[in-house]
């Protein structure tokens, strides 16, 4: 991964790593953005992409009570699906952290599972749609297709037909060499 985007920057904070020789097994360090640069707390990396999946743990001081922990969340997943390997990135906290809960929410982590007293959140990389591409696509041939034979409406149904077809078989693909990778490792 290219170290130029490091450190991640947000509005609000400064997060990088305290070893930049050893992202994923060294904890990070979370700082203020403004002012002093205090640092507010930290995160570490756990179970580091095992079936594409990358758990984080999140500590913030007790002493910090601001806003805007949902730019920490939303960074962190921003810089972690960078890499093509990864498809999900997870954490846990106590359910009855609000500020923590409400972070994760407000940057798109997804509650999961609630056990023993824990909320796991993750968020999953967005798949691409090759489907909706070619339908628009065909769409287009489509009405080219049935100007030039006088029948728009023939052109533009067999041009949708053969996007849907081409799009859906392209998606297939790419889930089918997604899940031989999940195999290999």
């Amino acid at each position: 991964m290219k170290e130029n985007v490091l450190p991640l920057d947000t509005g609000h904070f400064i997060i990088q790593p305290q070893n930049m020789e050893n992202l994923w097994d060294e904890e990070w360090d979370v700082c203020l953005k403004s002012g002093e640069k205090k640092k507010i707390g930290s995160l570490s990396f756990e179970n580091t992409n095992v079936h594409g999946e990358i758990h984080f743990s999140v500590s913030f001081d007790e002493t910090y009570k601001g806003g805007h922990i949902s730019e920490i969340f939303y960074a962190v997943a921003s810089f972690v699906f960078k890499s093509e390997k990864v498809k999900e990135i997870c954490t846990v906290c106590r359910h009855e952290n609000e500020n923590l809960v409400r972070g994760l929410e407000k940057a798109g982590y997804v509650l999961r599972e609630f056990k023993d007293g824990n909320d796991y959140y993750s968020m999953k990389k967005q798949k691409t749609s090759w489907t909706g591409l070619y339908v628009m696509i065909g769409m287009i041939a489509g009405f080219i297709i049935g100007i030039t034979l006088s029948n728009l409406w023939m052109g533009t149904i067999s041009g949708v037909v053969i996007g849907t077809v081409i799009g859906f078989l392209m998606d297939k693909r790419e889930q089918d060499n997604t899940e031989s990778k999940k195999l290999r490792t």
